[in-house]
């Protein structure tokens, strides 16, 4: 017993330790075995609720690409026109919607940040279970307004950078879309704004990546369109001609970004560098041939498909291609190593793409076959990225 100087006493037991060790290394090892298991226990814990995530967003993507084979006449693991009908949807509200408001639930580092993602992820869902349309959209227009406030959230907590208010004008693109979808109003009234989002949240990322190459008056200039294309395609609502200024606004957007990217030099490396590089500048490439097509020709009939998927499988997926090895560490802590074979789904994507725009007025077996590769170049990297991650160390 040892007096603890306040009255109390303390019993100590004494511990038989060998000669070249004392108490407090015996102490010092126990505790060392049990905190990994315990930090192994509260990091699974905290990764589960974005697996899940990711998870949902996968089935997004799927039944999304499922929809893609049946709105090209070819069969399709599951069938159904209800089905044909929500593919644009799965793919940009429920696939990418997922996917980005994870990623910023993620650097927001709040609890409630997390609507955004799953009111993604389950509105789509629901819809595709067949409830009722306002419930499905409702929940959309819930997530959206979510991803709003996430980024009002870091506006006002993290320095006002250009990029964030850039991703911020994105996610107001994709709540005024989903908005519109919600009053019925149809998709081709929807899809323009919904490509903002996707156009400006990626956008905004590079310009956080690559922040020396954009540094000055180009940070402006890249805010100043973006502020171009958003006003011009809400006018457009009123006054269809101003579709042609917002498509006007989005060339210059993808010539300035393409020149000034740093994908112009790491395009010269090695190893990822020049694939990340390679695929930036396909999807800047893409995004310049939507803008000047949605100029040129309007938004319907065959130039409506080729904008929509030179947006969202030239330009959005090379980009998701080009940082999946940095985003899937920050958000899953799971690293995903380079291998030369992504240059195969790379290469099909941009292949199928071109015979898809060739043929878009054509239509037939071309224009099936390019869409066709492009799904497959699609779950060819899902299957690549998967393997790469699960096997890396």
């Amino acid at each position: 017993m040892i007096g603890a100087g306040n009255g109390t006493k303390v019993s100590v037991t004494s511990i038989d330790c060998q000669p070249t060790r004392n108490i407090i290394t015996v102490l010092t090892m126990k505790n060392k075995s049990a905190a990994p298991k315990a930090a192994n226990s509260e990091k699974a814990a905290a990764l589960a609720p974005r697996y899940l995530a990711l998870l949902l967003g996968g089935v997004c993507v799927m039944a999304g690409l499922d929809a893609a084979l049946l709105r090209l006449n070819l069969p399709a693991p599951v069938t159904g026109a209800h089905l044909v009908a929500l593919h644009g949807p799965l793919m940009l509200a429920g696939f990418l919607g997922t996917v980005i408001s994870l990623e910023r639930a993620v650097a927001a580092r709040r609890r409630w940040a997390w609507v955004a993602p799953y009111a993604h992820a389950v509105g789509m869902l629901t819809l595709l279970a067949g409830a009722p349309s306002a419930v499905g959209k409702g929940l959309l227009l819930v997530g959206a307004l979510g991803l709003d406030a996430v980024y009002l959230y870091i506006l006002r907590t993290r320095a006002g950078a250009v990029a964030t208010q850039i991703e911020a004008l994105g996610a107001l693109s994709l709540t005024l879309g989903t908005w519109l979808w919600l009053m019925d109003k149809p998709l081709e009234t929807v899809a323009t704004l919904w490509l903002e989002f996707l156009i400006f949240t990626i956008i905004g990322e590079r310009l956080e990546l690559a922040r020396v190459a954009f540094i000055g008056k180009v940070e402006g200039r890249v805010l100043g369109l973006c502020l171009a294309v958003l006003s011009f395609s809400a006018l457009s609502l009123v006054w269809v001609p101003a579709q042609i200024l917002a498509a006007a606004a989005l060339l210059a957007l993808a010539l300035i970004m393409g020149y000034h990217d740093v994908a112009r030099r790491t395009v010269r490396g090695s190893g990822q560098v020049r694939f990340a590089g390679a695929a930036m500048l396909s999807g800047y490439f893409w995004l310049a041939i939507s803008a000047t097509v949605w100029c040129l020709y309007g938004f319907s009939g065959a130039a409506y498909d080729v904008v929509i998927h030179t947006v969202t499988i030239g330009y959005a997926i090379s980009m998701v291609m080009a940082h999946a090895s940095i985003i899937l560490p920050g958000v899953l802590h799971r690293r995903l190593p380079y291998h030369p074979l992504m240059y195969l789904p790379l290469g099909a994507l941009h292949g199928g793409l071109i015979v898809r725009v060739l043929t878009a007025n054509l239509g037939g077996l071309s224009w099936q076959v390019g869409g066709a590769v492009s799904i497959a170049a699609i779950v060819l990297f899902l299957l690549i990225a998967v393997t790469r991650a699960v096997t890396a160390k």
